[in-house]
Parts: structure tokens; sequence; C-alpha cells
């Protein structure tokens, strides 16, 4: 039997993968099994596991935001969009962290929250 690579040249073994015979010089070994060139990409760990946790900014931020919605936004939302700056920092420097939704949720609810509160304020000092 000839390598499925290169014809007239003597097959050594199989691929544990595509079970298809191949010279030794197509083969690779990994782990103690056989694998081609194509194959060996499932037999190979690209990155070890790596653990996520929690981004415990991105959730306090978001807490705020939403609780300044309905009491003292005028002094929870600018924590929250201060908080939620500081996730967003700390996520692109981590990446074994998620939050990254939390983050910009807290963002933009206190963003919104807030400019309503400032426009709220002077429409009613503008009415008066």
């Amino acid at each position: 039997m000839d390598c499925h690579n290169h014809a007239g040249t003597p097959a050594s073994g199989t691929c544990a993968g595509c079970a298809e015979a191949f010279c030794p010089a197509c083969l690779v070994a990994i782990k103690g099994t056989s694998y081609c060139g194509a194959c060996k990409t499932m037999a190979v760990t690209v990155a070890p596991s790596v653990t996520l946790s929690p981004c415990p900014e991105a959730a306090e931020a978001l807490k705020f935001a939403i609780i300044g919605i309905f009491c003292m936004g005028i002094i929870l939302e600018p924590i929250a969009i201060s908080k939620a700056l500081k996730a967003r920092k700390r996520l692109e420097e981590d990446p074994t962290l998620t939050g990254h939704g939390q983050a910009k949720a807290a963002l933009i609810i206190a963003t919104v929250a807030l400019v309503l509160w400032v426009m709220g304020t002077f429409g009613r000092a503008i009415k008066h």
C-alpha cells in the first residue's frame, strides 16, 4: 500500500483520524498515536483550559446603575459610570474575566438615567 500523499512510497502506518495510509514522513506521533498533517490538530490542545471568573466591578456598576434609576440617581449614576469604566479597563487587561455585557449595560443605563435626571431637573426649574 502506498502513502496517501506520496505515490510510489510505501506506507508505514495509518492515521488515527482519517484512517488513510501514510509514509513515516507524513505521520506525526502525538501521545503515542499516529496522525497525518491534516488530522493532527484534533489531537493537539491549542490552549490550556482557562478558568473564567466574573469581574466584580462590572456587577457592582450594573447594580448602582439600576438602583440609581429609582433613587438617588444624581449620586449613584456617576458612581455607576465610574465603576463601569474601571470594569471595562480591567476586562481589557485580563482576558480571564467575564462581564463585558454587564459593564456595557451599566454604562448605557447610567448615562441615559443621568441625562434624563438632568433634563428633568432643568425642565422643572424652567417651569417655575
